[in-house]
């Protein structure tokens, strides 16, 4: 539960930070939907199931590409080109983001991250006790918004 917790808090600081969004990679479903629910901007998932606000996989992986596929604009006089990936790697990324927008990926069967279920509940205490917390701060940060906002204090609208 500490080490979900860290990378909870970690997401939190990067946003903080003035991250435009976050990579959530390799971790239990629960923590990638705990990191995109903490957080106000994109939890991208790579192995973080399915609660994450995106997925991406490194195309040579989803593709069962080994060798990385040159375009051919960029391939040097020197080299022979054996193999034209270009259509097939088309229908493969098609049918990944298909597969995304569809749901159907990732799924259970592609989740082999888990948590035992003692840490999954300190975890989601610990959860629950920042989002309380964090409602309260917000909560006090508008009072102190309107409290200071001359147009609020005078009744001008």
């Amino acid at each position: 539960a500490s080490k979900a917790r860290r990378i909870v808090d970690d997401a939190l600081a990067l946003e903080a930070a003035g991250a435009c969004a976050v990579v959530v990679e390799c971790v239990p479903a629960v923590v990638g939907d705990a990191v995109a629910a903490a957080l106000a901007v994109p939890a991208i998932g790579i192995g973080a199931g399915a609660g994450t606000d995106g997925q991406v996989l490194v195309y040579h992986d989803l593709l069962g590409v080994f060798a990385h596929p040159h375009h051919a604009a960029q391939v040097p006089k020197f080299c022979r080109v054996f193999a034209d990936v270009g259509e097939r790697t088309h229908a493969g990324l098609a049918a990944f983001r298909d597969a995304v927008r569809g749901g159907a990926f990732p799924s259970p069967e592609f989740a082999p991250y888990a948590m035992p279920d003692d840490e999954a509940v300190a975890f989601s205490k610990s959860l629950a006790d920042d989002a309380r917390e964090r409602a309260a701060r917000n909560e006090d940060a508008r009072r102190r918004q309107i409290d200071e906002d001359e147009y609020e204090t005078v009744k001008l609208y």
